[in-house]
C-alpha cells in the first residue's frame, strides 16, 4: 500500500468515526420524536400548538438524520472517486479497488425511504385520532 493510499484510508477512517457521532445523536433525536408523538397519540385533547411544535421538532430531527446519512454516502463517494482517479496513475490495494467501484445509488435510495418511513410514523401519532374502542 503506497503512503497516498494509506492517508486516504485514514482521512476516511477518521471521518466515518466522526460521523458515527453524529449518527447516535440523530437516532436519540429520532427516538425523542417517536416519544413526543407517542405521547401525543396517547393522550387526549392535546393542544393544537403542542401538536405543531412536535411536528416542527419531528421534521427537524428526520431532515437532520438524513442530512448525516446523506453527508456519509456522499463522502465515501468522493473517496470511491479519488481512489479510483488514483488507481489511473499508481497501483492500489485490491480493498481501494472494490472501494473504487462503490455506487452509493442504492445506500442513498434505503436512507430516504429510512427517513421517510421515520416522519411518517411521527407525524401519524402525532395529527391521528386514536380510536375510541
Amino acid at each position: 500500500m503506497n503512503p497516498a493510499e494509506l492517508a486516504s484510508w485514514t482521512l476516511m477512517a477518521s471521518f466515518l468515526t466522526a460521523n458515527a457521532t453524529y449518527f447516535v445523536g440523530g437516532i436519540i433525536a429520532v427516538w425523542l420524536g417517536f416519544r413526543i408523538s407517542n405521547s401525543i397519540y396517547a393522550g387526549e385533547g392535546t393542544p393544537l400548538l403542542a401538536r405543531l411544535l412536535a411536528t416542527a421538532y419531528s421534521l427537524c430531527a428526520t431532515f437532520y438524520m438524513y442530512g448525516t446519512l446523506s453527508q456519509q454516502v456522499r463522502t465515501v463517494t468522493d473517496f470511491a472517486n479519488g481512489f479510483a482517479a488514483a488507481s489511473q496513475t499508481q497501483e492500489l490495494s485490491a480493498a481501494a479497488q472494490r472501494m473504487a467501484a462503490f455506487d452509493g445509488t442504492v445506500p442513498s435510495i434505503v436512507n430516504t425511504v429510512f427517513v421517510v418511513a421515520i416522519i411518517v410514523f411521527q407525524l401519524a401519532g402525532i395529527w391521528m385520532k386514536r380510536d375510541s374502542a
